[in-house]
């Protein structure tokens, strides 16, 4: 993993957002990247950016990961 990736991660799991969530699934799981994009059909770039917050987030794929790890996604607009 290059510096600039690793500085992103080491700041998203500083703070709660989507892609710490994501990556705390994962491992919970004991998933490797390959695995889960195998299951999802997700690319393992695309899992392995927006666990880290780098890929813009498509709620399709966070449904596809939501229903697959048996969660639910609660989208709140906000002003």
């Amino acid at each position: 993993m290059n510096n600039k990736r690793q500085a992103i991660k080491e700041l998203i799991q500083n703070h709660g957002s989507i892609a710490q969530q994501l990556h705390q699934l994962r491992v919970s799981k004991q998933l490797s990247l390959e695995k889960l994009s195998h299951d999802t059909r997700i690319p393992i770039y695309i899992l392995d950016d927006m666990e880290i917050g780098s890929h813009p987030l498509q709620l399709s794929n966070l449904y596809i990961l939501a229903k697959y790890y048996g969660k639910k996604v609660h989208i709140q607009l906000l002003d």
